[in-house]
């Protein structure tokens, strides 16, 4: 079986770089830490009025 020769064009040669750039890319974004939330992060001191076990037990709480 006679093998075939394969010639390529310059075309192939810039989408290879295309592919190449992209997965370079693609790899800082998987690098990147994950994005923050904020869900479950207290940015922030409660005042005082907002905490439970800070109000007396005869005291209504204000809705």
């Amino acid at each position: 079986m006679a093998k075939q020769t394969h010639y390529p064009l310059q075309s192939d040669a810039k989408h290879l770089e295309q592919v190449r750039d992209a997965m370079r890319e693609s790899r800082k974004a998987l690098d990147l830490p994950l994005p923050d939330t904020f869900l479950g992060r207290r940015t922030h001191e409660p005042f005082p009025s907002e905490q439970d076990d800070d109000l007396p037990d005869e005291q209504p709480r204000k809705p």
